[in-house]
C-alpha cells in the first residue's frame, strides 16, 4: 500500500480547522513527567526578567501564550464530544499536521468525514461563544 502525497488544496482548512490545529499542537506539547513535581518549593515564585529578551524571544513568548489561551479554551469543548467524534477530530488533526491523508480512523474509517463534519457542527456554537471563530 502506498500513500500518495497530496498538496494543500486537498486538505482545505476552515476557521474551525485552524482553531483545532492550534489546540492539537498545544495539547500534544504538554508532557507530564512522572515522579517529579511541577515546581520546586524554593523557586515557586521566581520570575525571570524580560529585560534581556530580544524581540524574537518576546514574540515567541506571546505566541506561546496565545496558543495556551486558545488551547485551554478549546479543551473543554472537545471533551464534551462523544468518543466517536473525538476520535474523528484527533484523526483529522493528525492528518492536517502531516499535510496528507496518512492516518485512518481506527474505530470507523468509513464514516471519518461524516463524523468529523458532525463534530465541527456540534462545536461551532461553543467556539463562537468563546470568540474563537467569527461566524456561526
Amino acid at each position: 500500500m502506498t500513500i500518495d502525497a497530496i498538496d494543500a488544496d486537498d486538505l482545505p482548512m476552515d476557521d474551525i480547522d485552524a482553531v483545532l490545529v492550534n489546540w492539537y499542537q498545544w495539547s500534544e506539547g504538554f508532557r507530564p513527567v512522572a515522579g517529579y513535581s511541577g515546581a520546586d518549593s524554593t523557586c515557586r515564585d521566581f520570575r525571570i526578567s524580560n529585560q534581556w529578551m530580544d524581540y524574537d524571544d518576546l514574540s515567541e513568548v506571546v505566541d506561546y501564550q496565545l496558543l495556551t489561551t486558545a488551547g485551554e479554551a478549546v479543551e473543554p469543548i472537545v471533551l464534551t464530544l462523544n468518543v466517536q467524534h473525538r476520535v474523528a477530530v484527533m484523526t483529522a488533526m493528525r492528518n492536517f499536521i502531516a499535510g496528507s491523508q496518512v492516518f485512518k480512523n481506527p474505530r470507523s474509517p468509513a464514516t471519518q468525514d461524516a463524523d468529523y463534519a458532525s463534530a465541527k457542527a456540534t462545536m461551532r456554537p461553543a467556539l463562537f461563544a468563546k470568540g474563537l471563530i467569527n461566524r456561526l
